[in-house]
């Protein structure tokens, strides 16, 4: 079994000349109109691959599945996908013309003589559609890849008994520090490493890995943006490789390059360059704590300002739905809200607020727990104990289901907590779940369509001028 890393999350398997590609991103990361490029840059030339047998693809998030590579794909491989995906993403890739196939955990399938075992992770709010992989070939040889999961106690005891001791494991550099608190806390970035390293600790002794590569973080900022690369990547991953092996120097640990290609026979590795990748300069995403001072969070669509017109169909979304939509998919959230209302805490008003921000301008909306629906905040009244702040114009995109949720509020969303000790600021995650493809799937539908339309006409066009 050949193994070759083809950056961010991807891998490409060849086993008796057949191959096929799990989570393949072409150029750049994001279905929507922000496209993030891969980082480092590199170009994949997909014929100088064994035949394409089929395509995996771990989840719905973007840096993992790109509609723009799934158009430049032969129609004839199958497509695998969680059986937890969304309705929209299953229906589009169908709409391609592409076999779908759904696992499901402790299901097991095979491809070109490489067997794939699916193993569940601990349930996860933000990729509740992701399983880990274990790749077996007949010599013996195995690769582990958890994905963007964290190990279960049950799967550590399968592992134990049905493959304890693996070629070659995959450690995923996930972890991802909001843009807020590398800004506003100075220690941030330190916290961000002692928690990763955490994180490869609790790998190491669940998996008990002989020899692990460390993939993930692979992408950049480009155009307004591209200050952001000194400020975001706090944890990249030859910081991460560097401490694994001083931390674990039991483990023979591997910085993923792309194009780094694993060859695994039984219990033996070997590594060389494969030929199909080409290595193209690449911006630099040096970590500078200088880089924060004086930054602001910048709107994910590049768009300060927007009409009154389309502000005002903004304002009636969260004076006259949003409420309800807190109440059906923020459980934890609305639980910790109602217990806040029980402490009588004098200086916050102990309910939610979203700001909306349009120009200089802020619109301030506060949560009425029992009717469930938000009006607008005196200015004299205590602040609201937690919230967050967007972008009217980013809000606008993730309502037309043109988005990703997550990666806006990576970047661009700004939340609080005044009462950190009841609410964590991380749980306001869960009051963005609603605009996510697993609640929206016929609006995400819609944008997929749309989108992949808009990708097959430009192909059509490249391909008459060649």
């Amino acid at each position: 079994m050949r193994i070759t890393f083809l950056g961010h999350q991807g891998w490409h398997f060849e086993q008796g000349g057949r191959s096929f590609l799990l989570d393949p991103i072409l150029e750049a990361v994001g279905n929507g109109a922000v496209r993030l490029p891969i980082w480092p840059r590199r170009r994949l030339d997909l014929a100088k691959f064994e035949p394409l047998d089929a395509v995996i693809i771990s989840h719905e998030h973007a840096d993992h599945f790109s509609l723009e590579t799934l158009v430049a794909l032969p129609k004839g491989c199958r497509i695998y996908i969680s059986d937890l995906s969304s309705l929209a993403m299953t229906t589009a890739i169908a709409d391609l013309g592409f076999r779908v196939e759904r696992f499901t955990a402790l299901s097991s399938f095979t491809i070109g003589g490489i067997r794939v075992t699916v193993l569940p992770g601990l349930y996860n709010t933000l990729e509740p559609d992701t399983y880990a992989l274990l790749m077996q070939d007949a010599s013996g040889a195995s690769f582990l890849t958890a994905i963007d999961t964290v190990a279960h106690p049950d799967i550590d005891a399968w592992l134990a008994h049905n493959c304890p001791r693996r070629t070659l494991d995959n450690l995923t550099n996930n972890f991802v520090e909001p843009l807020q608190a590398l800004l506003d806390d100075e220690a941030s970035y330190t916290k961000s490493r002692a928690i990763v390293a955490r994180h490869m600790l609790d790998f190491v002794q669940k998996f008990r890995p002989q020899r692990a590569v460390v993939s993930g973080q692979g992408w950049s900022f480009a155009g307004a943006q591209a200050a952001m690369n000194h400020a975001f990547f706090s944890v990249d991953n030859r910081w991460l490789t560097q401490s694994a092996r001083d931390l674990a120097p039991h483990v023979d640990w591997f910085e993923g390059i792309p194009g780094m290609r694993f060859t695994l026979h039984g219990d033996t590795v070997s590594v060389d360059q494969s030929a199909a990748l080409t290595i193209l300069d690449s911006p630099s995403r040096e970590f500078s704590p200088r880089a924060r001072q004086g930054q602001d969070r910048s709107p994910w669509t590049g768009v300060t300002n927007i009409s009154a017109e389309r502000l005002q169909l903004l304002k009636e979304f969260v004076r006259n739905r949003y409420g309800y939509l807190l109440e059906a998919h923020a459980p934890r959230l609305m639980e910790r809200l109602y217990y806040l209302k029980c402490q009588g805490a004098a200086e916050v008003t102990p309910t939610f607020a979203v700001s909306l921000r349009n120009g200089d301008s802020r619109c301030v909306f506060e949560l009425d727990y029992g009717h469930l629906v938000f009006r607008e905040a005196a200015v004299t009244a205590p602040p609201c104990a937690v919230g967050f702040e967007i972008w009217a114009a980013d809000l606008e995109m993730l309502l037309a289901a043109q988005e990703e949720v997550f990666m806006v509020y990576e970047s661009s969303v700004r939340t609080w907590s005044f009462v950190p000790e009841a609410i964590e600021a991380a749980t306001l995650i869960e009051s963005l779940m609603w605009f996510t493809p697993r609640y929206r799937p016929k609006e995400f539908l819609q944008f997929y369509r749309s989108r992949l339309a808009e990708l097959q006409a430009k192909a059509i066009v490249a391909a008459e001028v060649r």
